[in-house]
């Protein structure tokens, strides 16, 4: 007479579980002894870490197939709900008794060759899957709960630390700066995936370890595009499943107009061509006449900026010419350096009645905000609006009640930096000519950037716009190269400085290049 042989199943729901050791060791320990009690003897064990709620289990699957195969006389589990907890796996198991194959559930007495074991087996069945439906429900309702509070439940991503559960993650101060660079450096335009990686590997990005990869590596171009693309970095919590916004109450690394821009950035250059030779102004200018930008090329030893389709030519020594002719219209006499001078110590003498106006604008945008929100969940309480809708418009709306709130911190903490823009502009207006003679490569296009925008290629000719107050200066009369500066030209600088303060206290220098 043949030895019947049989399988042995244990299964925990997570790794976590599993390296306790706790349960699938009591597990086996108790399957074991049934089995010796029984006298079973057990060909192989079969040891699971995954959830019994989904099906798919690999191990529980290579188990039943080789069941069905006649490998061995049955199987022999723990209990019920270790064997399934949704009812496609629990009709695989009822398949193998109709088969004649043994099930033994080691610590529940349970004849399913019986009509009442198989119905008490059922009922057991059906309450292992309730409980898992039930379970999984809790465990969403703590998730969401947990995002509407702005708690992040995952683990902070790269630039950020974890500081345990219900507290939320605050900004790493030694790989922060460097995320924060990322987008900084992304934005430009000037780097790939692939070059901003290995830049941000030589500023010292590192990858953190996990239980399956060690730690300290590069970063790859998929996991930095990952972290270009996540609003957590502006203080938003997004969840894929159902397009879902939350506001986040972890300190934001980056501003909202800066993520904008990188993603700008990863949507046009998805097909971004390595290009073999490094030119000054290529993909700086735009075709007038089909949009595209141009790119450079060597012809005959010169060098040529062109769209795809042709429509614009401009050699590199005509592009450096116009744009030095640019900015000697920028330069400054002695005279009006001085000027300017001394209008900008008088203008901060008042600085705080400006101050006092920008507060009480920002405190009237923060009321009207508020109030907003208060009418959104009025109106989803009579009904007008979703659930949904209700969470996406009352996050956009507290995100910008957060920005409110943190530039009146900064001007009730000495003018939000307003002053200092203020110089930084004023000094720039004072040595843009100079700034730009003596520039590098690179330099050159930062400071066309701060000065310029919309610089396109009609034909042979560039044309652009220039940005304020250089726009105003361009078009001056009197002061330049050494002539007396008129009583008009005074007048110009008084407006001029004065346009430079609304300028600043308005907001409008953070979302230009200009000082932002």
């Amino acid at each position: 007479k043949s030895v019947k042989r049989y399988f042995a199943y244990t299964r925990v729901s997570t790794d976590k579980q599993g390296e306790r050791g706790v349960s699938l060791h009591e597990q086996k320990e108790i399957i074991q002894r049934y089995a010796t009690h029984k006298g079973l003897n057990i060909l192989r064990w079969f040891e699971e870490r995954e959830t019994a709620s989904k099906i798919g289990r690999p191990m529980f699957n290579e188990m039943l197939t080789l069941l069905k195969s006649g490998a061995a006389a049955g199987v022999i589990i723990h209990k019920v709900d270790r064997g399934a907890r949704n009812f496609r796996d629990w009709a695989e198991i009822g398949e193998l008794v109709e088969a004649g194959l043994e099930v033994h559930f080691a610590t529940e007495s349970l004849d399913l060759n019986t009509l009442g074991g198989m119905l008490s087996a059922d009922l057991q069945a059906v309450m292992s899957v309730h409980y898992s439906r039930n379970l999984r429900e809790e465990v969403k309702k703590g998730y969401y709960g947990r995002l509407k509070q702005g708690l992040c439940p995952r683990p902070a991503p790269l630039g950020y630390l974890n500081n345990g559960e219900g507290q939320p993650k605050t900004i790493d101060p030694v790989q922060g700066p460097i995320v924060r660079e990322a987008f900084e450096l992304y934005a430009t335009g000037r780097y790939s995936l692939i070059q901003l990686s290995e830049a941000l590997y030589r500023k010292g990005l590192r990858t953190r370890p996990t239980r399956k990869k060690a730690g300290g590596k590069k970063v790859n171009r998929t996991s930095l595009a990952a972290i270009l693309s996540n609003p957590f970095y502006i203080g938003v919590l997004y969840v894929k499943k159902g397009d879902r916004t939350f506001a986040g109450g972890h300190e934001p690394l980056i501003s909202r107009n800066l993520f904008e821009k990188v993603q700008k950035a990863l949507t046009g250059r998805t097909q971004r061509k390595i290009q073999k030779h490094r030119f000054q102004f290529s993909r700086f200018i735009t075709c007038g006449v089909c949009g595209r930008s141009l790119v450079g090329e060597i012809q005959k030893g010169n060098i040529y900026y062109r769209c795809h389709s042709r429509h614009a030519n401009l050699t590199e020594e005509y592009v450096q010419a116009e744009l030095l002719r640019c900015f000697q219209k920028l330069r400054l006499s002695t005279e009006e350096e001085s000027l300017v001078d001394l209008m900008l110590a008088e203008i901060k003498s008042t600085w705080q009645e400006h101050l006092k106006q920008a507060l009480q604008s920002e405190q009237l945008r923060l009321a009207s905000v508020r109030s907003k929100i208060e009418r959104l969940t009025d109106a989803y309480i009579d009904g007008m609006i979703d659930k949904a809708d209700l969470e996406k418009k009352k996050t956009t709306l507290t995100l910008e009640c957060r920005e409110i709130e943190s530039k009146l911190a900064e001007l009730r903490s000495g003018g939000g930096g307003g002053a200092g823009k203020l110089d930084k502009i004023v000094e720039l207006l004072k040595t843009a000519y100079s700034l730009y003679k003596n520039a590098n490569y690179d330099e050159k296009r930062e400071l066309a950037n701060l000065v310029m925008s919309n610089l396109r290629a009609s034909h042979k000719a560039l044309e652009f716009t220039l940005r304020f107050p250089f726009s105003e200066m361009a078009n001056r009369d009197g002061g330049q190269s050494g002539c007396p500066l008129r009583a008009g030209g005074r007048d110009f600088w008084w407006k001029l400085i004065g346009d430079l303060v609304d300028f600043v206290q308005k907001g409008e220098a953070s979302d230009t290049p200009l000082c932002a």
